[in-house]
């Protein structure tokens, strides 16, 4: 968690839950416009709370703790997250210099052209993957049907 800037530390902190530790935590390095989180019905319906969390220019990027990945951007107040689980992983790309994305999801639009949302140009991405595939096993194997 080094890497982060000290108002990125802050706002990691804030978004943690209790209890919660950070695995990996790193900046993404791309610039690559990343989907605001979207508002689901079941949050809404279940009362999930948002904690206020404020990003500034240049705040993008991302904690990978043992339940779930969150995703940080500069236009959103919350972070985009995605609870670990078999399968999430739709597309890992590496490049030469070690840098790469991890794509869980697409975003399709109107004229039918996806774009990719997930750790984008992030570096070490070879390391990022092996840990993200670890702690997605962890989890799987901690919960109760996968006995």
């Amino acid at each position: 968690m080094s890497t982060l800037t000290p108002t990125q530390q802050q706002i990691l902190t804030v978004a943690l839950r209790e209890g919660e530790t950070v695995l990996h935590a790193a900046p993404c390095g791309s610039g690559t416009p990343v989907t605001a989180p979207k508002s689901s019905f079941w949050a809404r319906l279940l009362g999930k709370k948002k904690r206020p969390v404020t990003a500034g220019a240049g705040a993008d990027f991302f904690a990978i703790t043992a339940k779930r990945v969150l995703l940080f951007n500069a236009a959103s107040s919350t972070p985009r997250e995605w609870f670990l689980m078999l399968g999430m992983i739709q597309d890992f790309t590496l490049n030469a210099d070690g840098s790469g994305s991890i794509v869980f999801e697409y975003n399709l639009a109107a004229d039918g052209t996806r774009s990719p949302i997930g750790l984008l140009g992030i570096a070490d991405a070879q390391q990022v993957h092996t840990l993200l595939a670890s702690a997605i096993d962890a989890a799987y194997n901690a919960s109760p049907w996968s006995v």
